[in-house]
């Protein structure tokens, strides 16, 4: 009920998108989006990072998310990212409804930008780093959400495994960025 109570407060414009990235998260992202011609987003929600991920971008963001419809047969959040897309006027957002694992054969674009956080169990990440990672471009950048121990992020995740396990252990990418939970990687493929 709490879902429905949402979005009906969201198409009053009584409540904004909701998100599990911090505003300081969200401005690291900006910040590394700005020249981006391709950002793919794994993990959508309620589109909040996607919108601003597209308002900075001059390029394109693909948001993918499985949109899976609640108990009504609805998926508020996925008429919340479109609501939200739509009134913010953006016509540079993508939303592709599907599994990552399913869509990342079909999706043949380079990446600038790739931000992981979607499904946060252990081999959903490692998933994800395999099927979206050779698709970022030599000095493209790929964001990790919930890696760190942080107030929005207090347990320990898969994806805080992934990047403690298995990230010091890939040679092609080196952190550059981290705030709060999140970390951002730049990728060297030379």
């Amino acid at each position: 009920m709490r879902s429905l109570a949402h979005f009906c407060r969201f198409l009053l414009s009584l409540d904004p998108p909701h998100s599990q990235v911090t505003d300081r998260e969200l401005g690291l992202l900006l910040d590394h989006a700005k020249d981006a011609e391709t950002v793919c987003e794994i993990g959508c929600f309620e589109g909040k990072t996607s919108a601003a991920l597209a308002e900075v971008t001059k390029g394109t963001v693909y948001s993918i998310d499985p949109f899976v419809p609640g108990r009504l047969g609805i998926c508020y959040g996925r008429w919340i990212a479109r609501t939200h897309v739509r009134r913010k006027g953006l016509n540079n957002v993508k939303l592709l409804t599907g599994f990552s694992a399913d869509l990342a054969p079909s999706f043949d674009r380079p990446i600038d930008l790739l931000f992981i956080d979607a499904n946060h169990a252990y081999e959903a990440v490692k998933q994800d780093w395999e099927l979206w990672s050779p698709k970022v471009r030599d000095g493209g950048s790929i964001a990790l959400h919930d890696c760190k121990l942080a107030a929005n992020s207090p347990s320990h995740l898969g994806s805080r495994k992934f990047y403690e396990e298995d990230i010091p252990r890939i040679p092609l990418v080196q952190e550059v960025d981290s705030i709060d939970s999140l970390v951002v990687l730049k990728v060297k493929r030379a």
